[in-house]
């Protein structure tokens, strides 16, 4: 099966690096999917799930608050902001971060710090399963 170079860092740590035979994004134009042998691609990254699907079959999920995605002789690199795996993330946090958003945002619906920590929760909840 063919697979392809994948690094995940964050400006805190490095979260993923190995070989993997798919990588799901969202970048600010779409959902992408990259496959090894994938064209060449920068993108700027969503507030979005990044799933890697390892050689070994395992999926690793991470929650990505914006960053970039380039993908590159069959290495890909994602650069993000800031970036969780899926069980490091604080539930109970994301929750009542949520929450603080959605009052700021009921206060000032324009508020646009307000949307993207209510983005943020949002993902890190979603994808938590919370």
């Amino acid at each position: 099966m063919a697979t392809m170079q994948v690094e995940v860092v964050s400006p805190e740590q490095a979260l993923f690096a190995g070989e993997a035979t798919e990588v799901y994004a969202r970048s600010m134009d779409g959902e992408i999917g990259i496959l090894p042998g994938h064209q060449p691609a920068l993108l700027l990254l969503d507030v979005a799930p990044l799933k890697v699907k390892a050689d070994d079959g395992q999926e690793h999920v991470f929650a990505v608050h914006s960053g970039f995605l380039e993908f590159s002789d069959n290495r890909l690199t994602v650069l993000a902001d800031v970036a969780e795996p899926v069980g490091e993330i604080d539930v109970a946090r994301a929750q009542a971060a949520r929450q603080r958003a959605e009052e700021a945002l009921r206060g000032d619906a324009e508020d646009a710090a307000a949307r993207t920590a209510l983005a943020r929760a949002t993902l890190r909840t979603t994808i938590a399963g919370a």
